[in-house]
């Protein structure tokens, strides 16, 4: 009977997984296959070496996230740091503050973004898409419930080491929440990714467009050229999925070691 029951429960979420997973296996087996002449490598040809196009949106698109990440982790760093151990005037109406523009849809925020670009003459270039996204207030506020976790005794045993301030978070605080560091960086690294809004308000030429907007303007182009794009497109959340399914054993770990 328990076996019985365990093969069913197996049944189930095979099932439900293979519904899942059936977009992804979709794209991956049309992108080989053509209607004519059945498993072909042509579009990968035609992608990746008939015309550099592809290559050149990807790398700069992947140049774009990657700074993006970056930037929004180095200031959520300092400012959670700010907010979690240090006293200021009107602390807490900033920090409320941070977080309604947190729960704030994308569209709200797109028009008071664009009229800031424009008056700072950065629209049609990347730095409309990097600088709204690197202060994010996102990672701020996830990073200030993380690090009041951290007791205030290790860095009072650190200030009286002569340590500074840029030395307490690289070396104390960072390495002791690296698991939720490491998790923002690829939670912005894949909303910046898959951006839609951002690129179609704030850029006009679609040649420096990310991979993402480009794929969606351009309409002509076949179907199995563009399931090709999609395949190579969702490979970086799929990569980035099995990272962040090794970074919860890490977490799970590392506060285990905690409560040790």
């Amino acid at each position: 009977m328990h076996k019985y029951k365990q093969y069913t429960r197996l049944f189930v979420f095979s099932i439900i997984a293979f519904i899942f997973l059936f977009p992804i296996i979709y794209l991956i087996v049309f992108s080989v296959f053509h209607s004519d002449t059945g498993f072909s490598l042509m579009n990968y040809y035609k992608v990746f070496l008939a015309k550099p196009d592809y290559l050149i949106k990807f790398w700069r698109s992947l140049a774009m996230c990657l700074m993006i990440a970056a930037g929004q982790t180095l200031f959520s760093c300092m400012s959670g740091t700010a907010f979690a151990k240090y006293s200021f005037p009107l602390k807490k109406f900033w920090f409320i503050l941070f977080a309604l523009f947190m729960i704030l849809p994308i569209q709200v925020t797109l028009l008071p973004n664009y009229i800031l670009l424009e008056k700072l003459k950065l629209l049609n270039s990347w730095k409309a898409l990097i600088i709204p996204a690197i202060f994010s207030p996102f990672g701020t506020v996830w990073l200030t419930f993380v690090f009041q976790a951290i007791p205030d005794s290790t860095l009072d045993a650190a200030r009286m080491d002569g340590v500074n301030q840029l030395q307490m978070i690289r070396y104390i605080i960072v390495p002791n929440s690296k698991p939720a560091v490491i998790t923002l960086f690829i939670l912005v690294f894949t909303e910046s990714w898959n951006m839609v809004e951002q690129p179609i308000l704030s850029r006009k030429r679609n040649r420096l467009s990310p991979c993402c907007f480009s794929r969606i303007t351009q309409s002509k182009c076949c179907w199995n050229s563009i399931r090709l794009w999609s395949t190579m497109f969702t490979s970086s959340d799929i990569f980035h999925f099995i990272l962040q399914y090794r970074i919860d054993g890490w977490t799970k770990r590392y506060f285990m070691e905690l409560i040790k």
